[in-house]
């Protein structure tokens, strides 16, 4: 695995998505703390989120058409310098305190945008650079730079926004955080942000990759066409069919309850609740980097037993969510995410590289973005939803997400098509 820091390529591609990603993981903080802080409600941190989800998951598809006919690297250089604009927007907005939520929707509209393009392509991009044998390796060090990220983005983020931190409870005379005492620390989280932006764009540029596409299967068609192709593709594909439905059924009840609820809960209980909150996904980071580092050298599962493995998995990263709620110690949360974060991301490496190694190489794209589509292109519809239920009962309704990811990835572990795989494609790469 770590031969292919030797390739100037990959390693010159893996620094910026590195730096970037832990800019990422600074604003994942920062972002819905913002929000709670700015209005006092969860409801509207979920609107936020669906506003920034929706123009995604609506142009998401489109956005891997894209990406096949032009390539991943073209597309993640554009895409990460709008991204870094809108950032650097945000932050001087809330440095001279004129950051109000009518802006906050506008920038987070402009940022689902970009995003559309930027997932396919980001997924995309492994297969454009690395041979096929490398492929798991190389998956498995870019998610475990991912995981690197969540453990350092968090806990940067903590003490940028609050400064000095405390993980006590609301005692008498103790004054929790307010928007006005963490405008300057969220400025600054958001700056730090638009330069990681701004380095892996830098980085991007001298990164050369392959053509991912199929001259003998060039042709005229509309995008549409094109989109359409990927879908009867992924649909005739049992287990892959399989694994992108529980994945959207997965992903509408955990995504919600971790960036809208988790910090809902944590400002319930914690008297700062952006660093309370940053610990907990910094442990989970913690736990995804050792299941991604491990995932790059360990084959089991089999194919065969791959998605059913993946869906009993995920049965005890669901029940994690009902189990924080009803104990309540931050250490607690820490140890349940760090142990299955190790198991998520394990199993995620694989089951990504079994969705690339399966996938014509000229639909790459449009596949993956029908992947991320399953992944978070529901969210909006989940942050409006969930957003309504968390202002009527917050722990009661983290505990019915709970319990449905619990008995639907049941469910989707036990059905047939989840033994039924196709081969792998030979590239001849």
């Amino acid at each position: 695995m770590l031969k292919l820091f030797r390739d100037r390529n990959f390693f010159t591609l893996w620094l910026g998505e590195f730096v970037s990603v832990i800019g990422d993981h600074i604003s994942l903080i920062a972002f819905p703390f913002l929000v709670l802080q700015l209005t006092g409600s969860p409801a509207l941190t979920a609107f936020v989120f669906a506003a920034q989800g929706l123009p995604r998951a609506v142009l998401m598809l489109v956005g891997g058409a894209i990406v096949d006919r032009t390539s991943p690297r073209n597309v993640m250089l554009v895409t990460n310098l709008l991204r870094c604009a809108l950032v650097f927007l945000l932050a001087y907005l809330i440095y001279i305190d004129q950051a109000s939520l009518t802006i906050i929707f506008v920038i987070a509209v402009a940022f689902g945008l970009a995003d559309a393009f930027f997932y396919p392509a980001a997924t995309s991009v492994v297969p454009s650079v690395v041979a096929k044998e490398d492929l798991k390796a190389g998956n498995a060090i870019m998610q475990g730079s991912v995981w690197v990220g969540v453990i350092l983005g968090p806990a940067i983020a903590g003490f940028v926004i609050a400064g000095e931190v405390n993980t006590m409870g609301h005692d008498t005379g103790l004054n929790a955080a307010t928007y006005e005492s963490n405008r300057a620390g969220f400025a600054r989280a958001f700056f730090l942000d638009g330069f990681t932006f701004a380095f892996s764009f830098l980085t991007l540029l001298f990164v050369r990759t392959r053509s991912l596409k199929d001259e003998a299967e060039e042709k005229v068609s509309s995008m549409f066409q094109e989109v359409r192709e990927a879908v009867k593709w992924v649909w005739s594909v049992p287990a892959i069919r399989l694994g992108f439905m529980g994945v959207a059924v997965l992903e509408f009840f955990f995504q919600t309850p971790i960036f809208v609820g988790l910090p809902a809960l944590a400002k319930e209980r914690f008297l700062e609740p952006a660093y309370v909150y940053g610990l907990i996904i910094a442990a989970y980071g913690v736990g995804a980097l050792a299941g991604a580092v491990t995932a790059g050298s360990v084959n089991w599962p089999s194919r065969e037993n791959l998605v059913r493995t993946m869906f009993f998995i995920f049965i005890g990263s669901g029940a994690s969510i009902g189990l924080i709620v009803l104990y309540e110690p931050y250490w607690f949360a820490m140890t349940l995410f760090l142990i299955f974060g190790c198991m998520d991301s394990y199993i995620w490496v694989h089951f990504t590289t079994f969705v690339q190694q399966s996938t014509p190489e000229a639909q790459m794209g449009r596949v993956m973005s029908i992947f991320m589509f399953m992944s978070v292109g529901l969210i909006p519809i989940a942050s409006v939803i969930m957003g309504v239920a968390f202002e009527w009962n917050l722990e009661m309704s983290l505990i019915i997400a709970s319990s449905i990811i619990v008995l639907s990835c049941l469910v989707m572990a036990l059905h047939p098509d989840s033994k039924r795989v196709p081969e792998v494609i030979d590239t001849g790469a």
